[in-house]
């Protein structure tokens, strides 16, 4: 059986995870090796040192290649940020030909015109996502290829980023000796491996938790309707506590880890816990109650901004197959629970699904943009899905890509 080694790099905001999988046409994909490094040269899925990102990518990547035995020169890496914005459009071609039927060229041709849009100068698009085509007026068909028609349209979901932003990323990746093989919207990849199709069919809500950013995507009837990218994460209830009581960074994310609970009313027992003051010596102790007082707030903040996005996307009442919670935030105990009573939504932790492997790895939602970028890069290879979507490339490189291949058909 054919199969092939790819590597997932999500460039999170404080961490750089890439993992290593092994993929065939079976549904299942293998992870075999795996990196987790810190990095501080990204703020907000945004380059801040390229020379800090550039190592932090280059350790992750040595280190998952040393665990799996394998050197790859190609990575799909995730991207997400506040740079990231997308919305819905559409685009309609004719078919000329005599006998109407409608060919795969005609998907591009019209998948193509829905892109001829105006965007402002230092943007470019990262994905255009079909949702549906209509043939001489006939809505939701999702593929219209060999049917009879004289009139095609698609509508479409296209995620755009900043090209300075994007190209600085691909920048470091270059620089420890990588090409990129595809970029994706992070909570795109994630959806991958943690929505199910039915879940996705019927409506649902994805919640990517992560450090320094909360990423949401609806999908409704099968296709990606919205996404949205709120500048605030778990990263900041680690502050909140770093700030209150008076404790490094590292301890606080320790205790958050160990003993946080995101609701009083979640708390198992109100015990006492020692920490390790700023000088890493001093000790005190404080009860878990202490500490939820801390949390609780910070998360209903970040659930009431999801309610008001929701709010603004109007879909509130398009999502029954309720919300899926992923990404390292969602770890917190009562997080479902109190995701739940500010939506107003049953919510489910999203667990990596179809997934073999490092059990550590496999069984954690933290690592669920990794995965789904393995698994994003497994349709690519195997399942035959039409992705007229990728990154555009540059145009002189686009050009000598083919010329080089006229060469070789003459040669």
């Amino acid at each position: 059986m054919k199969q092939k080694i790819v590597i997932g790099l999500d460039v999170g905001s404080s961490n750089i995870c890439a993992l290593v999988g092994k993929v065939t046409q079976k549904p299942e994909v293998e992870i075999i090796g795996s990196a987790r490094v810190s990095c501080r040269g990204l703020r907000n899925g945004i380059v801040v040192n390229i020379e800090e990102t550039t190592r932090a990518i280059g350790q992750a990547i040595d280190e998952a290649e040393g665990t799996a035995n394998t050197s790859i020169k190609t990575v799909y890496v995730g991207i997400e940020g506040g740079h990231i914005e997308s919305f819905n459009h559409q685009g309609a071609i004719m078919i000329s030909r005599s006998n109407k039927e409608i060919a795969e060229e005609d998907i591009l041709r019209v998948i193509d015109s829905a892109r001829a849009i105006r965007l402002s100068p230092e943007r470019e698009i990262i994905h255009t996502l079909p949702q549906g085509f209509v043939v001489d007026g006939q809505r939701g068909v999702m593929d219209p290829v060999g049917m009879e028609g004289s009139h095609l349209g698609v509508h479409v979901h296209i995620v755009t980023g900043v090209s300075t932003t994007i190209n600085n990323l691909v920048k470091c990746i270059n620089r420890s000796g990588l090409e990129v093989e595809d970029i994706v919207l992070s909570v795109l990849a994630a959806a991958e491996t943690v929505v199910t199709p039915e879940e996705k069919d019927l409506g649902c809500l994805l919640i990517d938790f992560g450090g320094q950013t909360v990423d949401l995507a609806i999908f409704i009837e099968g296709a990606l309707k919205a996404t949205r990218a709120l500048p605030i994460g778990s990263n900041s209830i680690t502050k909140d506590i770093a700030h209150c009581l008076h404790v490094p960074l590292s301890e606080a994310a320790r205790i958050k880890r160990e003993f946080g609970c995101a609701q009083m009313k979640m708390l198992p027992d109100n015990m006492e816990i020692n920490i390790l003051g700023m000088d890493g010596k001093t000790r005190q102790t404080i009860l878990t109650s202490r500490l939820c007082e801390i949390i609780e707030p910070r998360i209903e903040e970040i659930f009431t901004f999801v309610r008001e996005e929701m709010a603004k996307i109007s879909r509130e009442n398009l999502i029954p197959a309720g919300g899926i919670l992923t990404g390292g935030g969602a770890l917190l105990r009562g997080v479902k629970e109190i995701s739940e009573d500010i939506l107003d939504l049953p919510m489910r932790l999203g667990m990596p699904q179809n997934v073999e492997g490092l059990s550590e790895i496999i069984s954690s939602p933290d690592y669920a943009t990794a995965i789904g970028l393995i698994k994003y890069a497994q349709k690519e290879e195997f399942s035959g899905d039409r992705r007229p979507v990728r990154r555009k490339e540059n145009f002189l490189i686009s050009l000598i890509r083919k010329i080089k291949g006229w060469f070789e058909e003459i040669f």
